[in-house]
Order: C-alpha cells, then structure tokens, then sequence
C-alpha cells in the first residue's frame, strides 16, 4: 500500500515538472444584423440549402481604372501622402496600362473624392506568388507517434528515429505515451526515461513543442512538436 502511494505521489510530481498549463486562445465573436422586412425563418433555410449546394456568394472586388465611378479622386503618392483631387481621365493618361494599373483603395463620399493608387503589375504578381508560396509551405504533413509507457529499448529507438525523421523532414508530430492492455505498469523510473527521451529527441531534431503537453504522465499523455522554421 505505502508503494502505491508513492507511484501515485512520483506521477504527480512528474506532471508538475514536466507539463505546462495550456493557455486558451480567444475566440472572436461575430456579429449579425438581421435583414428588414424579410421573414427570418424562410431566410435561413434558403441560406442553408444554399449552403448545402456548395454555393459561396462572389467577393466583389474594388473598382480599376475606367471601372472606378468618379469624376475626381486623390491618388497615394510614393511618399504615402494624397494628392490634390484629379481628374480620373488625367490620371488613367499619366501612366502604361501595360505595366501599371489604378485601384480604388478607399470609397469616396460627398465631401471627398475616392482615394485611389496605382500598382505595377509585375510587383503584384510578385507579392501574390510569394503569399501563395508561403500558404503552400504552411500546409505541414501530420504524423502521430504512440509510445507505450513500458516500451522496451529496442522498440523506443525505432520510434525515436521516426520521431527525428518526421521533424527533420519539417512534419508536425504527435506522440502519444499510453498504457497497453495486458501490459505491466511501468516504473516512475521508466516513465521519467521515456518522456526525456522523447523530449530530447525533440530538441536534437531542432524542433519544439507547439502547444502544452496534454494528460498525465504514467497514463496517457500526449506531445506534439514541429521543427522550428
């Protein structure tokens, strides 16, 4: 009895040094402002099988060039700043239409023409492929990882080179340390070893934790890591 106690006591122990409290992220809160004059209800079930066809309303982008609905606006100069007003004929005439195009950036309204800036094109398409790029890059490949806590060390060194091998390759992992059915309990002693192994094998890697690990240790647990970009 008293060494059960002491496991117990040696597993908490472990939690403390070992995990972090997980911190909450915010969740934004979206507001809505119901149309006038329609019936809710027959709104939201034509929203819904609208919805369930796979349809997304079009994004209405900003008006170009002849698009724009002004007589007047004010283009960003170079240094951020806004010109006078000018006539938009005059401003789509000062510059290629081959290489450059005019964009509205801001509405205008009754006291103050529309605010307008002219792009290059080739530095757009830059920019665009660049974030596309960057977006592709993101999408990391997810792996998984299950460790028993009484893992023998042969079969701990085989899941410790995925591990690096996984990382290495700039995947993000999950290892799960859990019990078996059937199986002994592990020792505080194996515990302890198990879970520094797989940490240091994280950090050899050069990796590093993504999030607070999650459960108690001697029981399941899990850890998830990603190589530092």
């Amino acid at each position: 009895m008293n060494h059960t106690r002491g496991l117990i006591s040696s597993a908490q122990a472990l939690r403390q040094i070992f995990i972090a409290p997980v911190r909450t992220s915010r969740v934004s809160i979206l507001t809505f402002r119901p149309l006038q004059n329609v019936p809710q209800n027959r709104f939201f079930q034509q929203s819904r099988c609208l919805e369930l066809r796979g349809y997304r309303p079009p994004v209405e982008k900003p008006p170009m060039n002849e698009a724009i609905r002004a007589s007047f606006v004010q283009v960003v100069n170079d240094e951020g700043d806004l010109d006078p007003p000018t006539r938009l004929e005059d401003v789509l005439e000062s510059f290629d239409h081959t290489e450059f195009y005019l964009l509205q950036v801001q509405e205008g309204d009754h006291e103050n023409p529309p605010v307008c800036k002219i792009y290059n094109k080739k530095e757009v398409r830059a920019r665009e492929k660049a974030k596309a790029k960057a977006a592709r890059e993101s999408k990391v490949v997810f792996k998984q990882i299950e460790l028993n806590w009484a893992i023998d060390a042969h079969d701990l060194s085989h899941r410790l080179k995925q591990l690096s091998n996984f990382l290495e390759k700039g995947r993000r992992v999950e290892v799960l340390l859990t019990t078996k059915r059937r199986k002994r309990n592990p020792t505080v002693d194996e515990i302890k070893q198990v879970m520094q192994s797989v940490l240091d094998t994280i950090r050899e890697a050069g990796g590093t934790q993504t999030k607070a690990m999650e459960g108690e240790p001697g029981k399941q647990l899990k850890i998830t890591a990603q190589k530092n970009t």
